[in-house]
């Protein structure tokens, strides 16, 4: 696997709306492709930048949100910062319900994951923590 290039990070400021969702998962698929990781793990992290960002969307709209995509011991640590103070809460979501299931996926698919206070006592920053194992890797 290749080391992420530089600062090994790539950061975007986006304003929480639905079609920046889709910015966010083109930079997750961008820096993940460069650094040379497998097409099914980059297709598991784009799934679970997806969900952090539709909560960050949904807790602080119209807000400007930061996302970050990192290597952090040779997996990839996806990040989202908003600054609504709020938690996520996980959802005890009814099986036709439209919403609710956004932590759940994102624990299926990571690692680890948490929320921690951003740096400057605003908001938080919603990370997950991607397993290398079981994915292949692209050759070097």
């Amino acid at each position: 696997m290749h080391e992420a290039p530089n600062s090994g990070e790539m950061r975007m400021t986006l304003l929480a709306v639905g079609t920046s969702v889709v910015l966010a998962r083109e930079l997750v698929r961008y820096a993940l492709a460069n650094w040379g990781y497998s097409r099914a793990l980059i297709d598991d992290a784009v799934v679970v930048m997806s969900e952090i960002v539709t909560n960050a969307v949904n807790a602080a709209p119209s807000c400007p949100v930061r996302v970050r995509v990192a290597v952090q011991s040779g997996a990839p640590l996806l990040e989202c910062w908003d600054p609504a103070p709020e938690l996520p809460q996980a959802g005890d979501a009814e099986f036709d319900a439209l919403s609710g299931r956004g932590l759940a996926i994102i624990a299926a698919y990571s690692k680890d994951t948490g929320v921690r206070p951003s740096a400057t006592g605003e908001g938080k920053i919603v990370w997950a923590l991607m397993p290398t194992e079981g994915h292949d890797q692209f050759p070097p």
